[in-house]
């Protein structure tokens, strides 16, 4: 109960300090006050939370204090208002949270007594945070964010500035990808095309279309005879989408293939935009028959790059990646970090300019290579330019809020009695 406990002290960032305590004025911000209690309420939330460091001086904290009282003013001389009603539901929404982390409703009263708190006041106090937040959140968008902007020039030679003592990138290799889809054999699709016609005459017949969706269907609509609810434009593969908005109610459409296989659809009802449908899908799915063939081709790609031939050339022969494909099978540059979780062991397992044994995941199959090896080196602009800029601005940020929480302290009467 006690980690209960501390969850709570932690969300409602506020304690009852001993009776014991002598409070005394430690600073005056305009005209607000700021009491050693409610100094030393935030140094026991920020110990709480792990963020009080040991050596922290508590005129640092006190001083963090002032600005946030500094911002609160003048985002109200500023007329920012916040949504009540928001705020309201945010605040029952972190006490719901808050709840629901205690067994019952007794550990949670319990704890809240010991804080000398009603859940009334804990709700309020939520609020009360939740609308110091929003409004330091505006007035700082308003003043430092829009207001603060970086141009190239400025990201350039903040990098050539900075490029030294930016991270050095590790050993990263030319990353080679020769990818292959499993697929149906055109003997696989003749075998399921011959099926679903079989189902097609039956219908034709007069053979109920529910029924033989039930008992002849690859697809798990199949246990509601093949309906598959409403649907409206966008949500279906377009040849089945097409071929199911044509029809009228009660109609029967002619086989249909999409990538998943062969389908025959009737149209039950229609409703503004959406149709109500059936369908009958006889799935295209490799035979086991077509993954060894894959896997035969895949080898054989193997066998005449360790014969001499060119990366290049066979992945552009036979890679199924056609973004890779069309620059020579190359995925660019990686570092150890950055390869493929699911295949970084075999990858590197195997020696550089030299191809990994096929390998597989769901129906895909793949090989790689690590076509170059390059030394470390400084990030190149264009490789860290986004980080360059997001640091750049940043920084510019904090340098335009230190000059303007300063000059509020100009204007503001702040007065510091710790």
């Amino acid at each position: 109960m006690q980690k209960k406990a501390i969850t709570l002290i932690l969300l409602v960032l506020t304690l009852s300090l001993s009776a014991e305590l002598i409070d005394k004025i430690v600073a005056k911000v305009g005209t607000d006050i700021i009491l050693l209690s409610d100094l030393q309420k935030e140094m026991a939330q920020m110990q709480s939370a792990g963020l009080l460091e040991e050596n922290t001086n508590p005129k640092d904290v006190l001083n963090e204090m002032i600005n946030q009282k500094l911002i609160i003013q003048k985002a109200k001389d500023l007329n920012l208002t916040v949504n009540d009603e928001e705020i309201k539901a945010m605040a029952e929404n972190y006490l719901k949270k808050v709840k629901a982390q205690y067994p019952n409703p007794s550990a949670f009263a319990a704890d809240l007594k010991k804080s000398n708190l009603t859940e009334s006041d804990l709700l309020n106090l939520y609020k009360d945070l939740l609308s110091e937040r929003n409004l330091s959140e505006q007035i700082l968008n308003k003043e430092i964010i829009k207001k603060v902007s970086v141009t190239e020039t400025e990201v350039v030679n903040f990098y050539n500035a900075t490029k030294d003592s930016l991270a050095v990138k590790p050993v990263s290799w030319d990353l080679g990808i020769i990818f292959r889809e499993i697929k149906p054999s055109q003997k696989s699709k003749e075998v399921k095309l011959a099926e679903i016609k079989e189902i097609q005459k039956r219908l034709k017949k007069g053979e109920d279309f529910a029924t033989l969706a039930s008992t002849e269907s690859d697809c798990p609509s199949k246990e509601v005879g093949g309906d598959l609810g409403f649907f409206e434009k966008g949500q279906m593969v377009k040849p089945f989408e097409d071929a199911a908005f044509a029809l009228q109610i009660g109609e029967i459409s002619d086989i249909v293939e999409s990538d998943y296989g062969y389908h025959i659809i009737k149209v039950e009802e229609k409703r503004d935009k959406e149709i109500r449908a059936r369908h009958i899908l006889k799935a295209l799915s490799p035979t086991a028959e077509d993954s060894l063939r894959e896997r035969q081709l895949m080898e054989e790609i193997r066998n005449r790059y360790a014969n001499g031939e060119s990366f290049a050339a066979l992945a552009r022969e036979y890679s199924m990646d056609k973004e890779s494909r069309e620059d020579d099978g190359s995925l660019g540059e990686f570092t150890e970090k950055d390869l493929p979780p699911l295949f970084a062991t075999q990858i590197l397992q195997t020696p550089v300019g030299e191809m990994t044994p096929v390998l597989e995941n769901q129906g895909m199959l793949y090989i790689f290579c690590r076509l170059k090896e390059y030394p470390p080196r400084i990030y190149k602009y264009e490789e860290v330019k986004d980080q360059a800029r997001e640091m750049l601005l940043r920084q510019k940020q904090a340098d335009a809020f230190n000059a303007w929480i300063e000059n509020l302290r100009r204007e503001a009467f702040v007065q510091i009695t710790l």
